[in-house]
């Protein structure tokens, strides 16, 4: 199904919710972040082909080897909502580790994700899992992507289809890339068209990053899109610090994730150890 491709960005909420799974976590309210002066809005040419544009929004990418982030996490399915706290690491391209704490700086669960494999702890009820995407995809019927998921955490840009699929446009100040098959659905009676995926991606040249990212099946309706809400400077990049997550299909789902204290270019450690006596759950 196509539909399951755009529900790559899923993953990390399924991957909290399988280590917290029967534990309820304290409900907080998320602060919002003081949002950094915006840049004055300039009107920029627009590029004289979706590739060049392509090649604009891409060297707005986060670059660094190492990223780290204080990152609290707000998360409302269907109005039940989770708040808890964790500490994010990326090895670019290699490893994305996560260790969760609903409170009190005690670590519940640890999540270590690579090219090719999936691991967590739940020290909550001393299980574990250890594996391929394959047992994520069946038992929540999506494709799950690392790549798509280290993007939606850096601000990076994630092309779903090949360059050739998208054109360019602009909405106000912001260049905009859509993929041309959303150009013609706009054009034909939405009960008549097949089964489809379209993407939509946002870019500020003041902000310089991407600030959107939408995609969309309409047969049927389901809805998964990015925005990033507040940007800071760190070590020279702009970096998002606040991202909403919303999603539609057969439930609603919001997720906030709010970064504090990152931190670039220092090698880290991503220790991940099963406890002797642990069960997988597999």
């Amino acid at each position: 199904m196509i539909f399951r491709k755009f529900k790559h960005l899923l993953f990390i909420y399924a991957c909290i919710n399988l280590v917290l799974i029967g534990q309820s976590c304290r409900s907080k309210k998320v602060e919002a972040i003081t949002t950094p002066a915006t840049p004055v809005a300039v009107q920029a040419p627009m590029p004289d082909s979706a590739d060049s544009l392509i090649t604009v929004v891409k060297s707005s990418d986060m670059v660094s080897k190492w990223f780290a982030a204080r990152v609290n996490v707000e998360s409302t399915v269907d109005k039940e909502t989770r708040a808890f706290n964790a500490n994010l690491r990326i090895c670019k391209d290699s490893a994305i580790w996560m260790s969760i704490s609903p409170g009190l700086g005690i670590e519940v669960a640890r999540v270590l994700i690579d090219k090719d494999s999936v691991r967590f702890i739940n020290r909550l009820n001393s299980t574990y899992f250890k594996g391929g995407f394959d047992y994520l995809n069946k038992m929540l019927q999506v494709d799950v992507n690392f790549k798509m998921i280290q993007a939606v955490l850096l601000g990076n840009v994630y092309l779903h289809y090949g360059v050739d699929k998208y054109i360019q446009d602009r909405e106000n100040t912001e260049l905009v890339l859509s993929t041309l098959k959303f150009r013609k659905i706009k054009r034909e009676n939405e009960l008549e068209i097949p089964q489809i995926l379209t993407q939509e991606i946002w870019y500020s040249p003041a902000q310089q990053k991407i600030t959107k990212m939408e995609m969309q099946d309409y047969r049927p309706i389901r809805k998964f899109n990015v925005r990033y809400n507040a940007f800071e400077t760190v070590e020279g990049i702009s970096l998002p610090v606040k991202i909403n997550i919303e999603a539609s299909a057969n439930k609603e789902l919001k997720i906030v994730l709010d970064y504090s204290k990152i931190g670039l270019n220092k090698e880290l450690n991503l220790p991940f150890n099963i406890p002797d006596g642990y069960e997988s759950i597999r």
